[in-house]
């Protein structure tokens, strides 16, 4: 598709092209531009058709897609960035992705006559099982399972990136079970090729639908056909409901018979004796080898590639150029052709080195006698230059420094510290120096031009590569920011530093389970680092593995009275229905550190649970006072209320939320339905 290169705004977003158009909506590419001038990353900004916005079921499954996803975080599904309203049209921001579905993969390869090899498509198939399991897993605030069900787990809805990256996508019909659902109730939905048959005959749907789904797909690729066909629709849904699919070592001998085994197991009839979970689906798999080894992304990059080049692919050169187009880009940008990128921000190309020419060799003096005049006037020109230098060069490093540090305001920050990286007089503590300042006032372009610096001039400091790495993360160069953390690793192998630096940027990039990876690595190295253990609790707390979340923080808890531990502490405790405790934990960090609002909030879920509701209002009140920005208290407030009953008192709670949110406010209010 040709983009549509006319940019326009869209609230806070310019939209630069649109890249894509469906059935019920239409895609752009936009950056969020915020009222100080400052650019996010581009993003794909997904709005309804003018003519679907009158469907309240269509508006609702739109709305619907955005609120589900919104509530997972993992690198192998797609991440929502916001949820808006502008004027009467909702619209979803979401992470834009570069790459074919994987049906389109599956069509790519039978254009040419080819298969799919086995190992890419179970590569496929297990990544996107990896981010489908995280919904299936997924809590709420509060810590109670959502029950997320995709019901439309097929090749259109898993999402194959140019880097090999796999997310699942398009959660419109999902249903969680604090959320809903976008459909109507006993309406079918999705391709009906992958519906398992408890939901071909309307009985109740669990995670395991999508485990039959992705049956489907695994015998796809085994047997080159689906399981259950037939002349017509109804003919197929009854097969669906009613009759076992052949073996797939009847159709092919060369299946193993292992893979043979997982597949059939994926596809029972009962939900009951189907795998209890996609992770096992997935181990069982992995466990194959062989024949079925899984290929690494690398090669799955390598394979889309030679099936979607980029200098041929409509699709990645509409993408390009709307790239190209976005008036956020310098114009010199836009207009140079540029390489493929599967990451949501372009990363500059690197500065070509400035040539500098040799000083011509003076000419010989003609007399002797002149030779003293002459250098005499030689070295009252070095003076000249040296102190024309000295006054170009402006003060002296330190005094910069000085000065910025005692300026409050951060543009003048900004501004004092403007070519510091350029200051050859500065020592490496001043660069790493200048480059902390610059990050904290928000200036993480000027922080990366003086790590940049800091790097030529010094690259065996490790501050320069974990200055350029923090810089690059701000920036969301993923690419700049990891190699910057291997060299600062290669250069202080024990330093724990590159290790959170790491964390930081994969948790930026929402792959959580990447963060936690590195934070296993630097815990295990220094497990009494308040750098390291805390955050570490936390991120495990926060990704649900509770039990490993409970032994790190009860250990950095008893050596450190750390308020924030603690109440994360008492978050676990709740959520593994040891209340009590979860409410000692939480009062006692109340009592070293009475503001702490995210203590107030989870208290407030305790005593909801030991249905202490005065309680529970009187702690969700005051974390709202202490954190007026940060809705999660007010609308947690709003079910409680909506529990009691008390119908004037949760009006005023929405129109709080309304007044103080307005732009989540829509999404927000759902939010007051009576709490369980």
């Amino acid at each position: 598709m040709v983009p549509d290169s006319n940019p326009s705004w869209f609230g806070r977003y310019r939209l630069s092209s649109r890249i894509a158009t469906g059935g019920m909506a239409e895609v752009y590419l936009g950056r969020r531009i915020e009222e100080d001038g400052s650019r996010g990353p581009a993003v794909a900004v997904k709005r309804l058709l003018p003519h679907m916005l009158t469907d309240r079921r269509v508006v609702q499954m739109f709305l619907n897609e955005a609120r589900i996803t919104a509530q997972i975080q993992h690198p192998n599904v797609i991440s929502i960035l916001e949820l808006g309203v502008e004027g009467p049209e909702p619209f979803i921001a979401m992470e834009l992705l570069e790459g074919r579905s994987f049906a389109e993969v599956r069509q790519g390869a039978a254009d040419r006559g080819q298969h799919v090899p086995l190992g890419i498509t179970l590569r496929i198939l297990v990544d996107a099982c990896r981010g489908l399991d995280a919904a299936h897993r997924a809590m709420d605030e509060e810590g109670r399972p959502l029950r997320i069900v995709h019901r439309d787990f097929t090749p259109d809805n898993i999402h194959v990136g140019v880097s090999g990256t796999v997310k699942v996508i398009d959660f419109g019909i999902a249903r969680a079970e604090s959320i809903g659902s976008g459909t109507e109730p006993g309406t079918l939905k999705g391709k009906f090729f992958y519906m398992s048959p408890e939901m071909i005959i309307g009985q109740a749907v669990d995670h395991r639908a999508d485990i039959f789904a992705a049956g489907v797909m695994l015998y796809e690729q085994l047997c080159g056909r689906r399981p259950f066909s037939g002349p017509s629709t109804e003919v197929v849904l009854h097969r669906i409901a009613t009759e076992h699919p052949r073996p797939p070592t009847e159709l092919d001998p060369s299946v193993p018979p292992a893979l043979e085994h997982i597949c059939l197991k994926a596809l029972a009839r009962e939900p009951d004796e189907r795998f209890e979970s996609l992770q096992l689906f997935i181990e069982a798999i992995e466990r194959v080898g062989g024949s079925a080894e899984l290929a690494p992304p690398e090669q799955v990059a390598s394979y889309l590639e030679s099936l979607f080049p980029l200098d041929s692919d409509p699709k990645r050169q509409a993408l390009r150029r709307a790239r190209l187009a976005d008036p956020s880009q310098p114009s010199s940008t836009r207009l140079k052709a540029v390489a493929p990128v599967s990451l949501p921000v372009s990363e500059p190309a690197p500065q070509e080195a400035t040539s500098v020419q040799a000083a011509p060799t003076p000419p010989p003096a003609r007399k002797r006698r002149l030779v003293p005049v002459v250098s005499l006037l030689g070295g009252l020109l070095v003076l000249g230059l040296g102190a024309t230098l000295v006054l170009r060069q402006g003060p002296a490093p330190a005094e910069r420094l000085a000065k910025a540090e005692a300026t409050p305001a951060p543009e003048a920050r900004v501004s004092t510290l403007k070519g510091f990286g350029g200051d050859e007089r500065a020592t490496p503590a001043q660069l790493a120096r200048a480059g902390a300042l610059l990050l904290a006032a928000g200036a993480p372009s000027e922080a990366l031009d003086v790590a940049e610096s800091f790097v030529a001039r010094f690259p065996q400091d490790v501050e320069a590569h974990l200055l350029a790495a923090r810089a690059s993360t701000e920036l969301r160069m993923g690419r700049r920011a990891e190699r910057a953390v291997e060299q600062a690793t290669a250069l202080a192998p024990k330093d724990v530093r590159p290790l959170l630096a790491l964390a930081e940027l994969r948790e930026r990039q929402g792959d959580v389970s990447g963060a936690i990876t590195a934070l296993a690595e630097a815990y295990e190295k220094h497990p009494r680092d308040a750098r390291v253990a805390p955050r570490y609790g936390l991120l495990l707390s926060h990704s649900g593995q509770l039990d490993q979340a409970a032994e790190v923080l009860v250990a950095w808890t008893r050596r450190t009275e750390d308020a924030r531990a603690l109440a994360e502490l008492g978050f676990v405790r709740y959520r593994q229905d040891k209340l009590d405790e979860a409410a000692t934990l939480l009062r006692r960090a109340l009592r070293m550190e009475p503001e702490l609002a995210l203590a107030h909030s989870y208290l407030g879920a305790v005593l909801f649970r030991q249905a202490n509701i005065s309680g529970a209002e009187r702690s969700y009140r005051e974390a709202d006072r202490l954190a007026p920005k940060d809705p999660r208290a007010l609308v947690a407030l709003c079910q409680v209320l909506a529990h009691t009953g008390r119908v004037n008192d949760v009006e005023e709670v929405k129109r709080s939320l309304e007044a103080r949110f307005p732009e989540q406010a829509k999404t927000l209010v759902t939010g007051c339905e009576p709490a369980r």
